[in-house]
């Protein structure tokens, strides 16, 4: 989701945001975790901080 986070002036600042399933996050132990998103290839990986 394209999500407007701000506006200072004439600038607009925005966030983007992903909907995961709830069951996916509960099971990997991401659910009140700090996430690290990278690009692979065409691939978006989310993995758990370290």
């Amino acid at each position: 989701m394209k999500v407007i986070d701000k506006k200072v002036g004439d600038t607009t600042y925005i966030k983007y945001r992903i909907n995961l399933p709830k069951q996916i996050v509960e099971d990997s132990g991401l659910k009140d975790k700090e996430v690290n998103v990278k690009l692979e290839g065409k691939k978006i990986v989310i993995e758990k901080e370290k």
